[in-house]
C-alpha cells in the first residue's frame, strides 16, 4: 500500500469512527427523550426544611456505605467494610445480612431493578445478582475504564438503563462530568455519553447519585451535604442542604413515594433521615409559574 493509498485509508476511518459516535448520540438522545416525553412527570419538590422523621439504625448496625430502594419495603445496603449486603426494611427498621460472600472484592456502590442487585467494585467491574442474591447468581461485566475512576451508579427506571457518572477537576479550576448508560439487557455500556459538561459552579466530586422515581430529575450528594438537582440533560435546576441532623452525610435514595433518604456516616449515631416529596396541586402549579 502507498502513502496515498494509506493516508485516504486513515481518513475513511477516521470518518466511519466519527460518523457511527454521531449516530450512536443521535439515538441516544432520541431514545431518552421520547422517553422522557412519553412519562408523566409529577410535579412536586423535596422539602428539606420540614424531615419527617430520623431512623435510627439497629444497635450494632454501623452506617453502611450505599443503599438503594428495590421495592417499596425493601432496601438494600453496603456494609462499611464494603465487603458485605444487607437486607433494610424501611417499616419495621430492621437489617438482616445476605449470605453472599465477596472474598475481600470491596463494593462502592449499589442500585437494583425488578428482582435484580447490581454494584460496581473497586477494580471497576459491575455485578449481576438476582433473587435470592447469592454469589452463584452473579454474571461479571468489567467496564474497561481509566485506572483509579470513581464513578456513581444508579438505575433509571423510566430510560431502563443504568447511569453512571464520572466527574474530574480540569486544569483550568472548572470540574467536568460525564454521564454514561449501561444496557442492562444488552450488558453493553454506551460509548457516547447521555450528557457532559463542564462547570463553574459544581466544584465539587459527587458521593451520592439517586434518580427521583416521580420526577425523573437527577440528585447529586456533596460531603458538605449540599445536594445538587439537575434536570434530565444535566442542566442546574436547584441546590439545597441536608437538615443538621445529618452531622456525616454519606449518601442519598428514594423511597417508591419520591421521599428522599438520607444516611449519615456517624458511627455514634448513624440514621435514616425522610424528607417528604410533596406534590403539587395544579393551583399551586398556577400560581408558581
Amino acid at each position: 500500500m502507498t502513502r496515498t493509498q494509506y493516508f485516504f485509508s486513515f481518513v475513511l476511518a477516521t470518518i466511519s469512527f466519527i460518523a457511527a459516535r454521531s449516530i450512536q448520540q443521535e439515538g441516544i438522545e432520541n431514545y431518552y427523550a421520547k422517553i422522557a416525553n412519553s412519562i408523566p412527570k409529577e410535579q412536586g419538590f423535596i422539602d428539606f426544611e420540614h424531615p419527617l422523621h430520623a431512623q435510627y439504625l439497629p444497635i450494632g448496625v454501623q452506617p453502611f456505605t450505599a443503599l438503594t430502594a428495590l421495592d417499596s419495603l425493601q432496601s438494600f445496603a453496603i456494609s462499611q467494610d464494603s465487603l458485605h449486603l444487607v437486607r433494610y426494611d424501611n417499616i419495621d427498621n430492621t437489617f438482616v445480612p445476605l449470605t453472599t460472600t465477596f472474598e475481600d472484592v470491596k463494593m462502592t456502590q449499589i442500585t437494583g431493578f425488578d428482582s435484580t442487585l447490581v454494584y460496581l467494585d473497586e477494580a471497576q467491574e459491575l455485578h449481576f445478582l438476582n433473587a435470592p442474591f447469592s454469589n452463584t447468581t452473579a454474571q461479571t461485566y468489567p467496564l474497561k475504564n481509566e485506572a483509579g475512576s470513581h464513578q456513581l451508579l444508579c438505575y433509571h427506571p423510566s430510560l431502563k438503563r443504568l447511569l453512571l457518572l464520572q466527574s474530574g477537576l480540569l486544569e483550568n479550576g472548572e470540574r467536568h462530568f460525564t454521564c454514561r448508560t449501561f444496557h442492562v439487557l444488552k450488558r453493553q455500556l454506551s460509548q457516547v455519553p447521555l450528557f457532559s459538561f463542564d462547570s463553574k459552579e459544581l466544584l465539587f466530586d459527587p458521593i451520592s447519585m439517586a434518580i427521583h422515581p416521580q420526577s425523573n430529575e437527577i440528585y447529586l450528594l456533596a460531603a458538605s451535604g449540599e445536594v445538587v438537582i439537575l434536570d434530565q440533560n444535566g442542566q442546574l435546576i436547584s441546590r439545597h442542604f441536608l437538615p443538621n441532623s445529618i452531622a456525616e452525610p454519606r449518601l442519598i435514595s428514594f423511597s417508591s413515594n419520591g421521599d428522599l433518604l438520607a444516611t449519615d456516616a456517624s458511627a455514634l449515631h448513624p440514621i435514616v433521615l425522610r424528607l417528604p416529596w410533596q406534590k403539587m396541586s395544579p393551583e399551586h402549579r398556577a400560581l408558581v409559574h
